[in-house]
């Protein structure tokens, strides 16, 4: 993606996000792949992550082994208190966004680029 500069900063909760029966809170559209332990959501809350492991694994995890997370965003995304929002171009809030030939290491340079921007626009406008 790159120019977090320019970035805006898109709340990745939205009224209506649910679209499934059984909502787990903060973890939106969660469902186990029939046949399978895989498991998948929208990006949830970090309350809601919790929440859905412990749908997964009952109380106390991991119970028989590793728990494997694979995060498919395409833009950077970090946690305002406990909220997930991702980077995105101006033009693109509020709707879906192909982001094109994005990579793993475009990824892991602009996530920190991105934590600065909103760091400084946070601390700009009187945030502590």
């Amino acid at each position: 993606m790159g120019e977090m500069q320019n970035a805006s900063a898109m709340a990745d909760h939205f009224e209506g996000i649910q679209k499934l029966k059984d909502p787990i809170a903060g973890c939106p559209n969660f469902r186990r792949v029939p046949g399978y332990k895989v498991y998948v959501c929208g990006q949830p809350t970090v309350a809601g992550l919790e929440a859905a492991l412990t749908k997964v694994c009952g109380d106390i995890y991991p119970k028989d082994g590793k728990i494997i997370w694979f995060n498919l965003r395409q833009e950077p995304s970090l946690y305002v208190n406990g909220e997930p929002v991702c980077a995105r171009p101006p033009n693109k809030i509020g709707e879906y966004a192909e982001l094109g030939n994005i990579t793993r290491d475009q990824n892991k340079k602009d996530e920190p680029e991105f934590l600065t921007v909103c760091q400084g626009r946070a601390s700009a406008n009187g945030a502590s």
